[in-house]
């Protein structure tokens, strides 16, 4: 695998991504590649060029510096935009693409679940369109990995590396030409009838996506990559890395800083999370394969896709996982959690919503009064809605279940060699879920909270208060249920059965 890359030039979109950093990485580390062309835009007044420096700048990238101190002159920016025409690429950085490029990596996205279906179309549909236009004229050209989702057919309770074009009911260039002559706003109003079954705009137009590589791909050297929900690195090139709240970590990190105190799951369901950098390794393996296969010109075939889900000899539950981060949550505690981190799992929606409104809610409004008191400004009703709107986006992946063929994915990985599964592991039947789940708390801790370990001690101290206030408004609860039940129980006793005399003896004794 690593000669496959040696000297290639490597098209990538979607680079500056959770995802896409990490391929970049393991890129630099692990082969010799000759260049990395990386789609990029300027954002927020800071121009491409620099975007990439702060991101090869950072800890994901530190054994790359080291090995290899000119990295930086193996990226190339192509300044562009997915939601634009053509990409957004200039004429002559689509003629530097068309002449070298030999592998291409099509990782951009939006990930927003709730984006506007017009937004979505655009960035996940309009965007590959253009990419498959480039690919064609790319004569160079070995591979080409489109990394889809494995929820991209989540309205059926059981998924094979297939495609499943007959679950649309619109087609995905029908689809772009409604939205260029509607616009946005029309484009909008028209989602839950182009939706129909979909939870939401992100998997409609993935499973779009991958009909339009169906029906427009077929002489292209293309393959198909379906993850789950993406989580922190598993091992390279450090345990637990991550940089997004996006998905499970948002969550995750809410559980950590005693925020999350409500989670609607069904506690028995596989948690569908895969590590991102096993997701980098396999996309990586994916277009060494597809490079590997002939190709005959003007012949259509299937492109191959490849699922990646936990093994099913080696699953974690929902339930499981939250329990097992929440442990180490208690463990590594945060230095500025705003309460002690416990988690009520309810697998009812009404349950739910009730139990948010006491324990998110009014907490908030407790919290404001507080902060308002002390002359600052109030946000904690604000912070819980948003957790809950966010949450509840998540619902439908949390509780539902499915099943997926990993056939390919599993032949993939028998393909490769001994040392090609050492240096580019994605085995997820052997992940350490415990290992993992502290890992993964840690890296929030680190990453996103920006805590090393000197600061545990002193947030141990802070945990330790709200422990013992957590554990004393628990006391005061159960004891103030108790003897509402029991006072409750006795007045109907002494009214209906038992002898009235007797009661208010007890009853003057009690008091």
């Amino acid at each position: 695998m690593q000669s496959f890359y040696e000297n290639k030039h490597v098209f990538i979109t979607g680079g500056s991504g959770f995802l896409g950093r990490v391929i970049i990485e393991k890129l630099l580390r692990k082969t010799d590649v000759k260049c990395i062309y990386m789609l990029i835009r300027a954002k927020h007044g800071t121009k491409s060029e620099e975007r990439i420096k702060k991101i090869l700048s950072g800890p994901l990238f530190d054994k790359v510096r080291e090995l290899k101190p000119q990295l930086h002159t193996l990226i190339t920016p192509i300044n562009g935009d997915c939601a634009q025409p053509n990409l957004g690429i200039s004429v002559e950085d689509r003629e530097l693409l068309k002449t070298n490029v030999d592998v291409v990596i099509h990782c951009a996205a939006t990930i927003r679940f709730n984006e506007p279906l017009y937004n979505a179309l655009i960035l996940n549909v309009g965007a590959i369109k253009y990419m498959l236009d480039l690919a064609k004229e790319m004569p160079k050209l070995q591979s080409f990995v489109h990394v889809s989702t494995a929820f991209s057919n989540c309205i059926l309770p059981h998924i094979e590396e297939k495609f499943y074009p007959e679950i649309l009911g619109i087609t995905a260039n029908k689809a772009l030409k409604m939205a260029e002559h509607l616009g946005p706003e029309l484009t909008n109003n028209l989602a839950k009838e182009l939706l129909r079954d979909f939870p939401n705009t992100y998997t409609f137009t993935k499973t779009l996506a991958e009909e339009l590589i169906l029906s427009e791909a077929s002489t292209l050297p293309i393959c198909i990559f379906r993850p789950a929900i993406i989580t922190s690195t598993y091992a390279e090139p450090i345990p637990g890395w991550v940089d997004n709240y996006a998905g499970a970590t948002g969550s995750l990190f809410a559980m950590a800083q005693g925020m999350l105190r409500v989670l609607y799951i069904h506690v028995n369901n596989p948690a569908l999370v895969v590590p991102v950098d096993f997701c980098a390794n396999t996309i990586l393996a994916c277009g060494y394969k597809t490079g590997q296969q002939e190709k005959v010109e003007n012949v259509k075939s299937e492109p191959l896709i490849y699922n990646y889900v936990p093994d099913a000899s080696n699953v974690i539950t929902w339930g499981t996982l939250a329990d097992t981060t929440q442990h180490y949550a208690r463990k590594y505690p945060f230095s500025n959690i705003l309460w002690y981190p416990f988690t009520v799992k309810v697998q009812s929606l009404r349950l739910e919503t009730i139990l948010s409104f006491f324990l998110h809610i009014l907490p908030g409004y407790l919290q404001d009064m507080l902060l308002r008191l002390r002359g600052e400004k109030t946000r904690m009703v604000h912070m819980y809605q948003k957790q809950d709107q966010c949450l509840q986006v998540l619902n439908y992946f949390k509780t539902n279940l499915w099943t997926h063929n990993t056939t390919n994915t599993k032949n993939l990985w028998q393909s490769l060699t001994p040392d090609e599964q050492s240096n580019f592991n994605f085995n997820m039947s052997g992940v350490c879920w415990k290992q993992y789940c502290n890992d993964i708390l840690c890296g929030i801790r680190r990453y996103l909270a920006g805590e090393d370990e000197d600061t545990i001690p002193k947030a141990v101290k802070r945990f330790k208060k709200f422990q013992f206030m957590h554990r004393s408004i628990v006391a005061l609860i159960v004891t103030g249920l108790t003897m509402f039940v029991f006072f409750v129980a006795f007045y109907f006793l002494e009214k209906r059965y038992l002898d009235t005399s007797y009661f208010r003896t007890i009853k003057t004794i009690a008091n």
